[in-house]
């Protein structure tokens, strides 16, 4: 990529040393203090052109934040909180400098409401569109991580939010819902937790799945975005919500009891009329 070491000296020049970071990114490796006695927690997601944003469409600094929001709210999912952040980026040849450092300050700023910095990286250029990857650490500070593997019969399932239609731009501008897992989690007896990335009905497959139980959700109780279908809701994915499950009553103006853990392996919709199976219909990488 032309202008490769100054974009690096920009970098540079926008490191924080504090906190854990004790040598940012400039050498090959960063450094960090770990608290003793915490649990580190770690994760990794990319964005692609085209398939989670359009470059043509959204700007750097949009794209950016995304893919950083995107690990935040893994950390949400097990209510852990992020603490720092190594990225990779292949950026399209002749993308520029400019365009790179809008894409690392949107990175940056979404991290930064979380103080979670970032502590290194790479990028190269290619000929291929633009893909992004970060790899986060996060840390317990005081809350086991919550599993996707706890959810139990008689739990009741909740998610914050409203869901669907992201499309139409909430996949961009979503906010992690980092404090708010935490305080669930510490308030709360929450047994499973997920972020709603790929759709509720097929988020809620995961737990299930890896929680060996079935579901029924209330077709009714479902809380949708304005001018969205159910199906939307249950399908669409990005949402970036949190879907738990706790044997707790859960008072809280952001949560909704959607439905209740059941034993089996099935997972229905519970409509006024009838009950039927819900189908996994949410996102799915095709390999």
């Amino acid at each position: 990529m032309a202008g490769e070491f100054e974009f690096i000296e920009w970098l540079r020049a926008r490191q924080r040393r504090g906190g854990v970071v004790r040598v940012a990114a400039g050498d090959d490796l960063a450094v960090l203090d770990w608290p003793a006695g915490e649990l580190l927690v770690v994760g990794v997601d990319q964005v692609l052109d085209g398939v989670h944003f359009d470059s043509r469409v959204h700007s750097p600094e949009a794209i950016g934040a995304k893919v950083m929001n995107r690990n935040l709210s893994d950390c949400a999912a097990m209510a852990c909180w992020p603490v720092a952040a190594v990225v990779a980026a292949a950026l399209p040849r002749g993308a520029g400098v400019e365009y790179a450092k809008g894409l690392y300050a949107g990175m940056a700023e979404a991290g930064r409401v979380f103080d979670c910095e970032i502590v290194g990286g790479d990028t190269g250029s290619w000929d291929g569109r633009l893909a992004l990857s970060v790899t986060i650490m996060g840390k317990s500070a005081g809350v086991p991580p919550v599993t996707r593997s706890g959810a139990r019969v008689g739990d009741g399932i909740y998610v914050t939010g409203r869901l669907g239609g992201s499309i139409g731009g909430r996949h961009m501008t979503f906010v992690p819902r980092v404090r708010e897992a935490r305080e669930l989690a510490t308030k709360y007896r929450v047994t499973a937790m997920i972020d709603l990335s790929d759709g509720l009905s097929r988020d809620l497959g995961h737990v299930c799945r890896q929680s060996g139980v079935g579901a029924v959700i209330s077709a009714g109780s479902v809380p949708v975005h304005a001018g969205v279908t159910l199906e939307g809701a249950l399908n669409d994915g990005e949402d970036y919500e949190l879907l738990f499950t706790s044997p707790d009553r859960v008072e809280d103006p952001l949560v909704t009891l959607v439905g209740m853990v059941t034993e089996g392996d099935e997972i229905w919709l519970q409509t006024k009329d009838q009950r039927v199976r819900l189908r996994a219909r949410g996102w799915e990488h095709g390999l």
